[in-house]
């Protein structure tokens, strides 16, 4: 599998420098979705769930992204990845983008909803070749978390590529666990939340369904914005369960 970065935030920021208005969205709609009919065509993936009409703190926030080199930052951890994935057999190139997402109260842009893209992998390279990697205007640019998102975005197009798309709670705590542990991250919950969020989830494993496997993998303060019922977990509680079997994993 080889990844090829596309640099796309420049596209981004000329199109905020626009001033609010009709320009600017016809500027948006030419550079990402350039007449495309339907998703396969569309120019820009990355930049669908870019907020066209963000005000001025949102193209602050791009504007420091790109004066810390944030594409040179991940085109160099896509070298990396590279040099580890390429014998990785993928019947094509798969293109990379970074997209700057609105979540400053705009009402744009749903996080958890975007991030849950994550278990829809497969398809979406099935579909457009191309990764998102996800920065979001209210958290601080920082190289080392861009560096990892993108080292995640490959561990995971590369877990797809063998094991395809998670069809239940269990495989999504598989792939999210294994790329997260791949990728260096580390436990934040005590010993006590997680072996209570194992127990809560281990009901669940088998299930396929989607308002379920969602509030055990964010936890109660998403399932609450999605309307689901929530379980009694802690944000990420799943995410953190699928990590901490996938460290144990790698440590047996």
């Amino acid at each position: 599998m080889r990844f090829e970065f596309v640099p796309i935030l420049p596209i981004l920021r000329w199109v905020y420098r626009i001033p609010l208005g009709p320009e600017r969205f016809q500027a948006y709609l030419s550079a990402v979705v350039a007449g495309a009919q339907n998703a396969v065509e569309v120019a820009l993936p990355p930049l669908v769930s870019a907020n066209p009409v963000a005000r001025e703190a949102v193209l602050a926030v791009l504007e420091e992204w790109l004066a810390l080199g944030a594409e040179d930052a991940a085109r160099a951890e896509l070298v990396v990845a590279n040099a580890r994935f390429e014998a990785i057999p993928f019947p094509r190139s798969v293109k990379v983008g970074l997209a700057l997402l609105d979540d400053l109260g705009g009402g744009w842009t749903n996080r958890v909803i975007n991030d849950a893209a994550r278990f829809e992998v497969g398809r979406t390279l099935a579909k457009t070749g191309w990764l998102s990697i996800q920065m979001w205007a209210s958290d601080a640019p920082n190289l080392t978390t861009l560096r990892r998102l993108v080292a995640e975005a490959a561990h995971r197009a590369v877990y797809v590529a063998q094991h395809g798309d998670p069809l239940n709670l269990a495989e999504m705590l598989r792939q999210e666990g294994r790329v997260a542990a791949a990728a260096g991250r580390t436990l934040t919950l005590d010993l006590s939340d997680l072996a209570y969020s194992h127990a809560v989830l281990a009901p669940h494993l088998a299930s396929t369904h989607q308002p379920t496997c969602l509030a055990c993998f964010y936890g109660d303060a998403a399932a609450r914005e999605w309307g689901y019922p929530p379980l009694g977990l802690s944000a990420n509680a799943g995410f953190e369960v699928g990590l901490a079997e996938a460290l144990d994993y790698g440590h047996s």
